[in-house]
């Protein structure tokens, strides 16, 4: 019950209730009926802190690069590549949602580049729904590349004993495999939409308000080297053992003393916005989350579901895995779904987590309630006053969910097998 008026608040967001106040209260309130120990809530809460602080500077990285003009630079970029043929807009815009999902996290994904995406659609005079749609489920299945992709990969990543490299060689061909079959499913799903392949309008718009024209001046390349390399700096400090936490805050920093330096954007109005890029009150929430969640799997939940990790990693194992994740991602969401299996799934092996997360990272694209990821989008395409339709939205997912997650943990099972 704590757990769903969580996942409650957090969807729903009524006013004056943050949903980190709520976490910290649900988390206090399950210690006050003896369901956990204070002990047991802080060791939880300590184990996860380092991933909590680097999920917060990701999502600080990425308000500022945001802020240097970069995804609009890139959706400017991929308008006047495709030369007004929508095909070619479509497939570049599918890959741009994938790489920036991979590299700067699906939230980066939802919330900074849908709507560029939406803008983009607008301006090229195209149907805006296959664009929407490929940024919904590549923030959710191009999420399974790297761990700082998805906080669910980073909980991964601590419980499979793989370091950053690892962790993106054992999911690279499940990543092209998941993202291969996204495309042809929503590429067939909307092939109206290419039919004859008319021309679009790529011509830059005057206004103002449109997006920067691609020139020397404006293009953000201070932001792109950051982005670089900060992914170097991820795999060295892997390697080393360092925490990454420490590779993602220097980048901010350098990006931060970068904006107020050469940029000179006001101090004090970009700290503001680096604080609330920061989301603290979600990180909180999602330390309270973890506290919630365990004392679920040790009051029982834990031992009904651990005979589903038990034997070997066979193709059929795998796939009954990741399909039980995906359930799971739908009916609890996907966050505490993989706090809740991936710990019973780390006694079987780097294979089986990775099962898991394939799950909970593809499944959520089958019901809006999936993730957190796609009640934003939702949100963004609608204030943008696109409509969304259920039928349609849920037609695609039962496709789509299913095939990815066969092909990306028969992919996964294959590169378990060399």
């Amino acid at each position: 019950m704590v757990l769903i008026c969580l996942l409650a608040d957090v969807i729903v967001k009524p006013r004056g209730i943050p949903e980190g106040l709520a976490g910290f209260a649900g988390a206090l309130l399950l210690i006050a009926v003896g369901a956990t120990t204070t002990n047991a809530a802080i060791s939880q809460m300590s184990e996860l802190m380092p991933t909590a602080l680097f999920l917060g500077a990701c999502l600080i990285l990425a308000g500022l690069c945001e802020r240097e003009g970069l995804f609009s630079y890139l959706g400017e970029v991929t308008v006047r590549l495709s030369h007004g043929n929508p095909s070619r807009l479509f497939l570049l815009s599918f890959l741009l949602c994938a790489i920036v999902t991979a590299t700067l996290s699906l939230d980066t994904t939802v919330l900074l580049l849908t709507p560029v995406i939406l803008h983009m659609a607008d301006r090229a005079r195209a149907d805006y729904r296959p664009y929407t749609y490929a940024a919904c489920h590549l923030a959710n299945t191009a999420s399974l590349l790297l761990p700082v992709s998805n906080l669910t990969n980073l909980l991964a990543m601590n419980s499979s004993g793989l370091d950053f490299l690892g962790f993106a060689r054992t999911m690279f061909f499940p990543w092209c495999a998941a993202v291969a079959v996204e495309y042809v499913v929503i590429r067939v799903a909307f092939h109206s939409s290419f039919s004859g392949d008319a021309l679009l309008i790529v011509s830059h718009n005057s206004d103002g308000d449109d997006a920067r024209s691609v020139t020397k001046n404006n293009v953000p390349t201070f932001a792109l080297f950051v982005v670089a390399a900060s992914l170097i700096g991820f795999m060295i400090s892997s390697s080393l053992g360092a925490p990454p936490f420490w590779v993602a805050m220097l980048a901010c920093l350098v990006l931060f003393a970068h904006r107020v330096i050469r940029e000179r954007a006001v101090l004090g109005t970009e700290t503001r916005q680096v604080s609330k890029d920061a989301n603290l009150s979600f990180l909180i929430f999602v330390l309270s989350l973890a506290v919630v969640v365990s004392a679920l799997s040790d009051n029982g939940l834990g031992s009904l579901l651990a005979p589903l990790f038990s034997g070997e990693a066979t193709l059929m194992k795998l796939l009954i895995v990741a399909c039980c994740s995906a359930l799971a991602a739908n009916l609890l969401n996907n966050l505490p779904a993989a706090m809740l299996l991936i710990p019973l799934a780390a006694s079987s092996g780097s294979t089986m987590v990775m099962a898991v997360l394939i799950g909970v990272n593809i499944g959520p694209n089958l019901t809006y309630a999936g993730s957190l990821a796609t009640i934003l989008w939702r949100r963004i395409v609608q204030s943008g006053g696109k409509h969304i339709a259920l039928s349609r939205f849920t037609g695609i997912g039962l496709v789509s969910v299913p095939l990815c997650i066969f092909f990306a943990t028969l992919s996964l099972w294959l590169v378990n097998l060399h």
